[in-house]
């Protein structure tokens, strides 16, 4: 017998909100943030083509394979974006108009590293490989997928302005707004990994089709 529509909504929610509380916790060592957010991609990602349940499993699971990669990738995601933010205040104080051409160009640079970075969590915690090969596959979907890569864009985009406009929206983010804005952000990324991995039973066989 089939769940009540209620009732699935209900689990759907304790999974999100068990999921939002999880990933907090493992980001409050700052480090361990890319870490987290590769788990919480892999039990979204799951969960959309196998069901919800099994989340604190899921997540650890995700959380300790990833951890090394992750953390370096995620290290390095801070350097850069310290390196691009101030090169673009630099430029962004200076009165020439070179100085306006080439806060320009540094703002491009950032979007690219941006739409690449979006894509690498939720890739490193589907498919196996290298660093290198995390971002280099993750900057081949960004631009293959181009209108997904503008849809995930458009919905992070929305929630960071709500959360800048709204206390409410705080709120809502610190309790479930991370887990949800992942899964919504999920749909989009596992239409694309289908089309790249094979699956098998619980899980998904983490090599690239040829």
């Amino acid at each position: 017998m089939s769940e009540s529509p209620v009732l699935s909504f209900l689990n759907k929610l304790a999974d999100l909100l068990l999921l939002n509380a999880l990933w907090l916790i493992c980001c409050i060592p700052v480090v361990t943030m890319g870490a987290a957010t590769t788990a919480m991609y892999y039990v979204c990602i799951i969960s959309i083509r196998n069901g919800d349940g099994y989340v604190v499993r899921r997540f650890f699971k995700s959380f300790r394979e990833n951890f090394k990669t992750a953390t370096i990738l995620w290290l390095l995601m801070l350097l850069f974006g310290a390196i691009l933010g101030a090169d673009l205040f630099f430029w962004y104080v200076q009165g020439s108009l070179f100085a306006k051409l080439m806060f320009v160009l540094s703002a491009i640079v950032a979007v690219l590293v941006g739409i690449v970075a979006l894509w690498c969590f939720p890739v490193l915690s589907k498919l196996d490989g290298t660093l290198k090969q995390t971002v280099v596959n993750a900057a081949k979907f960004s631009i293959a997928y181009l209108p997904y890569t503008a849809m995930v864009l458009l919905i992070t985009g929305i929630f960071g302005f709500a959360n800048l406009k709204s206390i409410a929206m705080n709120a809502i983010s610190f309790f479930v707004g991370f887990s949800v804005l992942a899964y919504v952000q999920s749909f989009f990324f596992y239409k694309v990994f289908m089309n790249h991995i094979e699956e098998r039973f619980d899980d998904f066989i983490k090599i690239v089709k040829e």
